[in-house]
């Protein structure tokens, strides 16, 4: 009977600070829509059969760059240390696309981002600045061949996990408790070791936030 009791009274302990601090405006939720562009270039060294000597083998380097165009969805939840810094995190949803004159590839993955915001002004509209990272996993590429078919390849050791993030913007509060934050942002794909990647995103990351 006791552990039921203090398991109860933790639990409205915590409902109950978690809607003060909501009702004090450190708390807010966001939904975010984010389209981007990204581009890509990869160098691969491979090991390939010698078509000039049978039974040996030579290295190739192979050289890829593509142009990923796409967007983000996603909810995010911020907590306000002060009127002037917040930390923020949510989930987000990925999709993109790339074509090119031969094939064709549809790509998603989910994102975990971790940043700390600052709102140097209370007034209605005020700057608003975003540095972190993105936590990416859970990625899917469809490549599709004309005449051949379609590959599907998921994330392995050899997709980049993490991205450095940042975002320059503004928030426009349009009413007592909603606001809309709009910020161009530009993140880098670390690459994972061994891998000669250089990716980058550009972004225009668009919020509805409840506070």
């Amino acid at each position: 009977m006791k552990p039921k009791f203090y398991t109860s009274l933790i639990l409205t302990g915590f409902l109950f600070s978690w809607s003060g601090a909501f009702s004090q405006g450190k708390f807010a939720i966001s939904a975010t829509v984010a389209p981007f562009y990204g581009h890509s270039k990869s160098t691969l060294e491979v090991i390939v059969p010698d078509s000039y000597s049978p039974g040996t083998f030579s290295t190739e380097t192979w050289k890829s760059e593509v142009s990923p165009k796409g967007y983000w969805v996603g909810l995010n939840t911020r907590y306000s240390f002060s009127e002037k810094w917040s930390a923020s995190t949510g989930l987000w949803f990925g999709y993109s696309t790339i074509k090119s004159s031969t094939t064709s590839s549809r790509s998603h993955n989910f994102s975990i981002p971790v940043l700390a915001n600052y709102q140097p002004s209370a007034k209605k509209l005020s700057p608003y600045f975003s540095a972190g990272a993105l936590w990416n996993f859970g990625t899917t590429s469809r490549l599709t061949i004309p005449d051949i078919g379609t590959a599907t390849f998921k994330s392995g050791r050899n997709t980049s996990r993490i991205s450095p993030i940042v975002g320059a913007g503004v928030i426009y509060r349009f009413a007592p408790r909603l606001s809309i934050i709009a910020q161009p942002t530009f993140s880098y794909a670390i690459p994972p070791s061994g891998i000669n990647t250089k990716a980058y995103q550009l972004a225009l990351n668009v919020q509805l936030m409840f506070h």
